[in-house]
């Protein structure tokens, strides 16, 4: 078990020891955390894990693990919630959800749906046993009446006869309902039954190119990160930037990108620097020789 502690921190009894790890990025973060135990109420002692940031702290962790290194429990955590924040920013800023082709071929419907025969049969066979009951609470209420015996001995026979009838009308119907699967599909019961479906390589092929535009908006986030120096938000800033106006300038042999400066000159300077990176191996549109250049607007 690996979880994060919700609502109020519990205090904190141990100590906070400071760890050394290699993040993502390949640079050393110090790490202090706090490591002890808990009592859980429901559940038993655990172990806590508190992360101290600035001398307070900040967040909480419960796990079961009592022998994997503090640093490490925090490390896994934070890479389960990488994933899930991936997923939402796909969602919200990729459209990884959404169909932008709604390009359908019409195809017979095979999907397996009940089978009205079945249906009918089951309806045929409730029918037969519900008569089958009701013969035989006739003989039982005509053995316990107040007839005079001769009278009761006389009817035997034909109560007799009747449920003997009513139990091979139920074995019939059970014979009649086992001969219709429970499914068939819906163009066997219907067969104007159609379905449409959608074209999985057109599909495929829009999954493709938005998870390209994720990994590259986060190359870039990242490679931007490295002169603004905002783990924080640097993500958000990124996308931001996105959104700069400018200008394309088309020539026989260059392809001239001008991006208006952005107003915060912190920003300003990490993007400048993120594009003479980038021009040091000038990208190329497919099937286009020329290079692209970026610039930032000096005005």
């Amino acid at each position: 078990m690996l979880t994060w502690r919700r609502g109020q921190l519990a205090p904190v009894t141990a100590a906070p020891v400071r760890s050394f790890r290699v993040g993502p990025g390949g640079a050393c973060e110090t790490i202090t955390l706090a490591d002890d135990m808990v009592e859980i109420n429901g559940y038993g002692p655990a172990r806590q894990l508190t992360l101290f940031e600035h001398d307070a702290p900040v967040l909480q962790i419960l796990t079961s693990d009592l022998t994997a290194p503090a640093a490490a429990l925090l490390a896994w955590l934070r890479c389960r919630w990488r994933i899930e924040n991936a997923f939402k920013y796909l969602s919200a800023h990729h459209g990884i959800d959404s169909l932008a082709d709604y390009h359908a071929d019409i195809n017979p419907d095979t999907t397996k749906i009940t089978n009205p025969a079945r249906v009918a049969a089951r309806q045929h066979l409730a029918a037969a046993e519900a008569e089958l009951a009701c013969a035989e609470r006739a003989l039982a209420q005509l053995l316990g009446s107040e007839e005079h015996h001769t009278a009761i001995n006389a009817a035997i026979p034909g109560a007799q006869a009747r449920i003997a009838t009513a139990r091979t009308a139920v074995a019939t119907a059970k014979t009649e309902r086992d001969t219709h699967p429970a499914k068939l599909p819906a163009n066997l019961i219907d067969p104007d039954a159609k379905r449409a479906r959608l074209r999985t390589h057109r599909r495929a092929l829009q999954m493709v190119l938005r998870l390209l535009a994720y990994n590259a908006e986060r190359w870039l986030a990242t490679a931007l990160n490295t002169y603004l120096q905002d783990p924080n938000e640097y993500r958000a800033i990124t996308r931001n930037l996105l959104h700069l106006g400018g200008t394309i300038t088309y020539t026989t042999n260059t392809i001239t990108v001008t991006l208006d400066r952005p107003a915060t000159p912190r920003l300003a300077r990490a993007l400048r620097l993120l594009l003479d990176e980038i021009n040091t191996s000038p990208p190329r549109l497919p099937g286009d020789p020329r290079s692209i250049t970026y610039r930032l607007n000096t005005a």
